[in-house]
């Protein structure tokens, strides 16, 4: 299914906006068409979508809406109620519209459906689910708790980051005070025949010199290139070359594979508990597979499943997952216990994925102070050598 994004206009005139998920550009036409909406725009979406709105500000959200609602409020008031104690940007916005569209007799789910950019690709089957089984609170509850789920684990990795970056900003900022304060106070010592014979204090002056004179222009080159590299990050191929970069690091390989079959499993997990068929489950919960080969993987693997082949002959024959991953599926769709073995498969990769992380922090905080202590130990090495030799002249 492929994500469009359309621009209507309803029999009263009004300009609707919004996101629909279809087969092809014609199939979305004929969706619209049946809802009595005039086409004005229809553009195919490309690639990931990508979620704007936090973890932490969509998890209080849907807390919130499931306690609002199983006091026995109507929906549209629960969501008006929302609306009116949201501050995010963009999630405040979107409940507007969400209130709107319940209030013309859409469902949660095909509301939800409509806004990829806000909720995750697995909230509104799940609520649909929900729907049918008249139980919207229980599907409200799990949707949280896969998201702050979700949410523990990306704090994992920053946390992880947080102090090699620090050391890395406190590296690059010393650095530059060096140069731009220090060094140049070192240059009255240096003699014309001295500098016409060259030397390492006469490198660190000169490159001094030229940061000096240059300053802004270095400073607006810096920030230029970080803009191109955000840029090409979000919206070009820089993370799916970054990928493949990180895939050929046997280590980072392991943690990435693992961050995957975290995201998968938790997904079919929640999806085969709240009742959707496998196949639509392993189509939404492709969603989580990151990288091109990935995800084309997943969708051999889907058409096989349609076949009426088993999901775990049909990723062992792709080898989308590790040998251990395919064995406790097949054990689980032998057992009719699907939902368990990924809950057991989801939770071992978790373990996992912690350990690699924390042994990445054991071995990135040294390596990082060794490298700025041997940037700036051989800088002051360097002028503490041109002191001596100045001393050595003068006696």
């Amino acid at each position: 299914m492929i994500y469009f994004k359309y621009i209507v206009r309803t029999d009263s005139g009004q300009l609707l906006n919004g996101w629909l998920r279809a087969s092809s550009r014609e199939n979305a036409h004929k969706i619209l068409d049946m809802k009595g909406h005039s086409v004005v725009l229809l553009e195919k979406h490309t690639g990931i979508m990508k979620v704007i709105v936090s973890r932490e500000a969509l998890m209080t959200t849907l807390r919130e809406l499931a306690t609002l609602r199983k006091s026995g409020m109507q929906l549209d008031e629960c969501i008006d109620s929302l609306v009116d104690t949201t501050s995010d940007k963009y999630l405040n916005p979107a409940l507007s519209r969400m209130k709107m569209d319940i209030s013309s007799g859409a469902s949660l789910s095909d509301t939800v459906a409509s806004l990829p950019d806000i909720f995750p690709y697995y909230v509104s089957p799940m609520l649909r689910l929900g729907e049918e089984n008249g139980n919207i609170y229980d599907a409200l509850i799990n949707i949280a708790e896969r998201i702050e789920r979700e949410e523990k684990i990306l704090s994992e990795v920053k946390t992880a980051l947080t102090y090699p970056c620090f050391l890395l900003i406190v590296c690059v900022s010393v650095i530059f005070f060096l140069f731009i304060y220090v060094i140049p106070n070192f240059k009255s010592m240096i003699t014309d025949e001295a500098a016409a014979a060259g030397g390492s204090l006469v490198t660190l002056i000169a490159l001094s010199d030229f940061i000096n004179n240059y300053l802004l222009l270095i400073i607006g080159s810096i920030t230029i290139l970080f803009s191109y590299f955000f840029y090409s990050f979000k919206y070009g191929k820089l993370a799916s070359l970054l990928l493949e970069f990180v895939l050929k690091i046997p280590f980072l390989a392991m943690l990435f594979n693992a961050w995957t079959i975290v995201q998968f499993s938790g997904s079919m997990q929640k999806l085969l508990e709240s009742g959707v068929e496998l196949v639509d489950a392993v189509e939404l919960s492709s969603n989580a597979m990151s990288g091109d080969k990935g995800r084309r993987d997943i969708q051999r693997v889907i058409e096989r499943v349609k076949e009426g082949e088993r999901l775990a002959d049909a990723l062992a024959m792709y080898h989308v997952f590790p040998l251990v991953v395919i064995r406790l599926i097949k054990t689980g769709e032998k057992g009719s216990s699907l939902p368990i073995c990924f809950k057991e498969i989801n939770a071992l990769y978790e373990r996992r994925l912690s350990k690699g992380i924390k042994q990445i922090l054991a071995i990135l905080e040294p390596l990082v102070i060794v490298i700025m202590g041997a940037i700036v130990g051989s800088i002051m090495i360097v002028l503490i050598s041109g002191i001596i030799s100045v001393n050595d002249i003068g006696w």
